[in-house]
């Protein structure tokens, strides 16, 4: 049945007419009351959903997206031969939440006894036959994910139809029957699967090989945003659970961040044997209600910054204060918290990056996907951190999970890969790493994986990568222009599907390429483009980033998710790539210029129309015919704080290239007056 709490509908995918605001059911019962089972299969939960039998709480539905079959203990007594009553509603009401909940059985077993009649023993081997850590997927042949009767514990973390194993075994009770398991570990590595039916008192042994398909050598895979139930009070996933999933997902240097807190995770990490699989880092989510900033490295005994604060000047200042501090995240800069949103029109201007409250912006770092709030639109936070580059901010690009679960929302699903030395995941070199992180040396990844190179033809042996600078010298022999070469590379796993590629020059996209996923059967995908580009064609400083895009995963085994926050009933779902800035020095003077510094320069340059007392509009938009159009919309931001607003400089002669900064600026002035947030 689909069940809808409240109007409107959550997603245009379930019908207009839901069959019911809530599930009541009616039944006889005639078998002797004694201990048993209510199992039933739902999907897409996102809200608290009560189950209820005569009156007696069961317990609640699991709040997770993905469909699985969930059992709940009826306790001795509960159940009468003739009208028996059973309810599924849902407590909160104000959020519309589209749900399918059905195939409901009463068992005359407790959930131990029906999921203990068989055993799985599953093994996780790399390509050279050593057992590693996994995340074992267990469904029917539909994808549904099942319930297993063992319980998290030495090394394992388990919910329905999920095992992360921190030794790359598993024993596992389950109930007689049909399964496909599937064995994974994040973006890197294959997802062989097996079909099996094992009978009662049967013990089934599978092994399964992991091939490493996404080569990331020199690249450490972090996650920046992580948390445990054990210290921030929310989600599902211990701190011992926390460790088991971050080695099962590959995860070589987890930043802990619970909220407002500075945790340890090397006393977990001993007990649950997995110090050679990760190097943790103390973090900090700075929970504040003007925004949420992870902070790091931290000590764990150590001063914690002031969450209470609400001006960011003064909390950033607090934040890089507190003891070993060096990073500063601005995270979900587009969600909605304690009623305010970072990047809301009301405060923000993403063409140009300008605070409208005049904050001063001195995060160093900025989520672009968080895999456990991802966004309606999958480039909205890349525009918006577009905007802040060419503000003239230094702000590396970030993937994270934001996970407090063990398999609701995936820790490591986003990431960040961080150039430095990953030969001993164990003995990471804290330091070396955050050096490299802060000098925009990374890969954001979701599903994806792009890599971005450039060099120049008078000098091809200098090829450089994220977070460098390239000079650009003109040829002395005019007949050989030179050119600004380019090459990126896309590479998923078996499993993922890129779709698109694109190269962007200052914020804007330049190139533009469709890729063609279709592969062997278990082929991991991987294509290389070229691009040249006339260094006449590039007026002044630029930088350059590469964003693959692909289709959202819907195996169950690495499964994307909905939007935490959408915007729209609609939503197709995605996987997205994107690197740190290359910078261009294109002007010769041997340093890269913001678009920001530029138009600084322009305005100053700008003889003063002597009836206005301002500055000539007709001339700075007769300058500018030279300049990009990140340019170009950094000088609206600035002649905006002298008090010229769009429409003037548009009819002044600027024309349509001022249209999305004046559309921009109208829905922020419209947010500002009627106070959206």
């Amino acid at each position: 049945m689909h069940l809808r709490n409240s109007e409107p509908r959550e997603w245009a995918s379930f019908p207009k007419q839901a069959d019911a605001q809530q599930l009541i059911l009616q039944f006889d019962y005639r078998r002797k009351s004694t201990a048993g089972t209510l199992t039933l299969t739902q999907s897409d939960v996102k809200e608290s959903w009560t189950v209820t039998l005569n009156s007696k709480r069961l317990g609640q539905l699991v709040r997770d997206e993905n469909e699985l079959q969930t059992d709940f203990l009826i306790p001795n007594g509960t159940l009468k031969q003739v009208n028996n009553t059973l309810s599924i509603t849902c407590r909160n009401n104000s959020l519309a939440d589209d749900i399918r909940v059905g195939h409901i059985h009463i068992h005359s077993a407790d959930p131990s006894t029906i999921r203990s009649g068989a055993t799985l023993q599953i093994e996780i081997l790399n390509q050279d036959h050593i057992p590693i850590p996994g995340r074992i997927t267990i469904t029917n042949r539909q994808g549904t994910l099942l319930p297993i009767g063992t319980k998290s514990g030495n090394g394992l973390a388990i919910r329905e139809g999920v095992v992360y194993t921190a030794n790359g075994r598993a024993d596992l009770a389950v109930a007689p029957g049909e399964y496909k398991i599937t064995a994974g570990r994040g973006l890197e590595y294959s997802a062989p699967s097996r079909l099996l039916r094992i009978s009662a008192g049967q013990t089934a042994k599978r092994t399964l090989i992991l091939e490493r398909q996404v080569a990331t050598d020199n690249w450490i895979a972090c996650d920046t945003h992580v948390h445990t139930v054990t210290y921030s009070g929310h989600g599902d996933c211990t701190i011992e659970e926390r460790m088991a999933t971050l080695a099962g997902e590959g995860i070589e240097f987890p930043i802990a961040t619970d909220h407002n807190k500075q945790i340890d995770y090397r006393p977990a990490v001993e007990k649950v044997g997995v110090t050679n699989f990760f190097t943790p880092v103390i973090g900090n989510e700075v929970t504040t209600k003007h925004g949420h900033f992870n902070a790091f490295p931290a000590l764990s005994d150590g001063r914690i910054p002031n969450h209470n604060e609400l001006d960011w000047g003064k909390l950033f200042t607090d934040i890089y204060s507190t003891p070993n501090i060096r990073v500063a995240i601005l995270n979900h800069a587009r969600d909605l918290h304690s009623n305010f949103r970072p990047f809301s029109p009301r405060h923000h201007l993403s063409l140009t990056g300008d605070n409208l409250d005049d904050w001063q912006q001195n995060f160093n770092a900025m989520e672009l996907i968080n895999s456990g709030a991802v966004q309606t639109d999958p480039m909205e936070l890349f525009t918006d951190w577009c905007g802040l580059i060419n503000h003239g901010l230094h702000v590396t690009p970030v993937g994270c999970s934001d996970s407090h679960d063990v398999s609701r929302y995936i820790v490591g699903q986003g990431r960040t890969y961080i150039q430095a030395d990953d030969h001993a995941p164990g003995a990471i070199n804290t330091e070396t790493a955050l050096d490299s992180f802060l000098k925009g040396r990374v890969i954001v990844s979701y599903g994806l994986l792009v890599q971005l190179q450039a060099k120049s033809s008078t000098n091809l042996a200098n090829s450089i990568g994220p977070g460098e600078t390239l000079s650009l010298t003109a040829s002395s022999d005019s007949t050989k222009p030179t050119m600004l070469e380019i090459s990126a590379k896309v590479m998923a796993p078996h499993w993922s599907r890129p779709r698109k590629l694109q190269l962007f020059v200052n914020g804007m996209p330049k190139f533009t390429a469709d890729l063609n996923p279709k592969t062997g059967p278990e082929q991991p995908f991987a294509a290389s483009i070229a691009w040249k580009i006339p260094i006449e064609e590039l007026p002044h400083d630029a930088w350059l980033t590469a964003v693959a895009i692909g289709d959202g995963i819907e195996s169950p085994h690495w499964p994307t998710a909905k939007p935490y926050q959408p915007d729209s009933a609609v939503f197709e779902s995605k996987t997205f790539s994107c690197t740190g800035p290359i910078w261009l020095d294109a002007d010769g003077d041997g340093k890269y210029r913001s678009a920001r510094e530029y138009a600084m320069e322009l305005l100053s340059q700008t003889p003063i129309d002597t009836k206005t007392g301002k500055p000539d509009l007709k001339a700075l938009a007769n300058s500018l015919t030279t300049h990009d159009q990140a340019v170009v919309n950094q000088s609206f931001a600035l002649l905006l704080k002298l008090g010229i607003e769009p429409s003037q400089f548009i009819a002044a002669g600027i024309g349509k290239r001022g249209r999305d900064f004046a559309s921009q600026w109208r829905q922020a002035t419209r947010a500002r007056v009627e106070q959206q947030e």
